[in-house]
């Protein structure tokens, strides 16, 4: 018989090995969740080093911290979170760690798009900035500034860049020497300004017999200045120190107030005349004019003067707007009227259907580029627009003097032509390649340093979709490409995708140097209808929609000889 004490002692023995087999249990569970999580905690850990890894790449190309700044938030506020702890479940903790996981590779696969949205928009981006200084860049070169060369120099490496461009910081970088460049030439306009501003003072005062040895020689320097200058803080940090200048040249120049009181209402006198010969109503004008030479009888002191002449000053300046919008009128109506005479007496009749076509049709305000004048000037509300205006309606009352000067030379349009040598000198483009094309002639003719290197016939665009005359540069080049039609099926203009040999792009809205190899007749009178003939061929033919047509030799040879930025003048 089993005492109760030795029963109680079995029991307890039974009781502790109950909760020692409890305790393993436990143990082998706890392990087991361990082993478990610790498996997704390095998956997390994997996962997050992908990640840094990509940004890190990111970063290293040149994506803006501005883009990935989103997914850098999101990756610290998940590096300050924790796993839940539970010690009897690890199904808590695993979600975490899985969540974890999942997040930080949302994050990668982000970051690796964000590189390709960089990439792409960055590289449009370059793009437009450098369309946006070629066009800032050919205004300056028409307006006859010298100092533009270097800039030419720095589009044409800029675009070579571009085109080898790869990652974000290559097309960032693009942009950035663009837009100094492009601040840079707006910033020339009135730098110079400025400085003839200074130049027509020391003038007035050398006038006046004053001593201006000291002001010539900072003018002479400035404009040393100006010639170097080549980014905005150049043109800025010079323009300030001519606006200086100027006001102390201003300050000395009071002594001179009685004599350059005279100088100023004659110039006032002057440019009353002109705006009345513009058409504009200047009575208002005039009665200033009166009691400015009146004031200016009466003036005894010192004071006087620089109240009179300050007096002057503001009223040939409110004169200036109205006189430039008078002057930008003026001129366009004897353009026009100048484009109708000339066009009215210098037909070319077409026995193909019986027509007779003005031969400056591409100047015409209804069918040519004339109406951009007209458009221009309609648009135009500050004194720049006005100045710019009027320097295009001059441009191109040249070219169409040139063309019609042309049309009267007997030259062999083989031979240079004296059109051709002074439009170069005049818009200074005697150095470097430039290609000239004489729509009268429907000749090419290709010059190096204003000497005369290849010739040859061309066809361009039809009376009902011509060339554009003007000043323009090569910015585009393909071989081969194919061009689409703008127009849509049905359309007189459309045509289906063509294979182009040679394409080089003289102007933006899609005008191209490119061979035509369907074509069999170039030179005069293939612009208008006709029939194109040649050995067995003879088909009815036309002028291009706009873009000047070569043989496909020719079109090589062009394409192989000449570069970005070659200068082309058409007229």
């Amino acid at each position: 018989m089993v005492s109760p004490k030795t029963r109680r002692v079995s029991a307890r023995s039974r009781a502790s090995k109950g909760m020692l087999a409890s305790a393993i249990a436990l143990l082998v569970m706890l392990l087991l969740s361990a082993c478990n999580t610790s498996s997704q905690t390095q998956q997390a850990n994997q996962n997050k080093n992908s990640l840094d890894s990509a940004i890190a790449y990111a970063q290293s190309i040149g994506v803006p911290l501005t883009m990935l700044q989103p997914i850098l938030q999101q990756e610290r506020q998940i590096s300050t979170s924790n796993a839940p702890i539970s010690l009897f479940s690890n199904q808590n903790a695993t979600t975490y760690y899985t969540n974890l996981s999942q997040r930080y590779q949302m994050l990668t696969v982000q970051t690796q798009g964000l590189v390709t949205q960089a990439t792409q928009q960055l590289d449009y981006q370059a793009a437009l900035d450098l369309q946006d200084f070629e066009n800032v860049l050919a205004q300056r070169q028409s307006q006859g500034f010298v100092e533009a060369k270097p800039f030419a120099a720095l589009l044409t490496q800029e675009q070579g860049l571009l085109a080898h461009a790869k990652y974000p910081k290559d097309y960032l970088a693009i942009s950035m020497q663009a837009r100094n460049a492009t601040q840079a030439l707006h910033l020339m306009g009135p730098t110079y300004d400025n400085l003839t501003a200074l130049q027509t003072v020391i003038k007035q005062l050398q006038g006046s017999h004053l001593d201006v040895a000291a002001l010539t020689q900072d003018e002479q320097y400035d404009l040393q200045l100006f010639r170097l200058a080549k980014n905005p803080q150049d043109f800025t940090s010079l323009n300030d120190q001519i606006t200086t200048q100027l006001q102390e040249t201003t300050a000395f120049s009071t002594q001179a107030i009685p004599y350059l009181g005279a100088a100023k209402l004659s110039e006032f006198r002057s440019d009353i005349s002109q705006a009345q010969q513009y058409g504009q109503n200047v009575t208002t004008f005039q009665q200033r004019l009166d009691a400015d030479q009146t004031a200016l009888s009466n003036a005894k002191s010192l004071n006087d003067f620089v109240k009179v002449s300050a007096q002057i000053d503001s009223d040939i300046a409110s004169l200036q707007f109205p006189l430039l919008q008078g002057k930008a009128n003026y001129l366009l109506q004897q353009f026009h009227k100048e484009v109708d005479a000339w066009g009215a007496a210098n037909q070319y009749h077409d026995s193909y259907n019986g027509t007779s076509y003005p031969l400056d049709y591409e100047y015409n305000q209804n069918q040519g580029f004339g109406s951009d004048l007209d458009t221009e000037l309609q648009s135009a509300q500050t004194v720049d627009d006005y100045n710019t205006t009027i320097n295009d309606i001059n441009t191109d009352m040249t070219l169409l003097k040139a063309m019609e000067a042309d049309y009267l030379d007997k030259t062999p349009w083989t031979q240079a032509h004296n059109t051709d040598l002074q439009l170069m000198q005049q818009f200074n483009m005697t150095s470097g390649q430039v290609i000239v094309v004489s729509l009268v002639e429907q000749t090419l003719r290709l010059y190096q340093n204003g000497k005369l290197v290849k010739a040859f016939q061309i066809t361009s665009g039809q009376f009902d979709k011509p060339s554009p005359p003007g000043i323009w540069n090569i910015f585009l080049r393909q071989s081969p490409t194919v061009f689409k039609s703008s127009e849509p099926q049905g359309s007189a203009f459309w045509y289906p995708d063509t294979k182009i040999n040679f394409a080089m792009e003289y102007r933006t809205d899609g005008y191209f140097f490119h061979d035509s190899w369907w074509r069999v007749n170039y030179g005069v009178g293939t612009n208008f209808p006709h029939y194109d003939t040649g050995g067995d061929e003879s088909f009815a033919g036309n002028g291009s929609h706009g873009c000047i047509n070569m043989q496909e030799d020719q079109a090589g040879w062009l394409y192989n000889n000449t570069s970005y930025n070659t200068s082309v003048i058409l007229y």
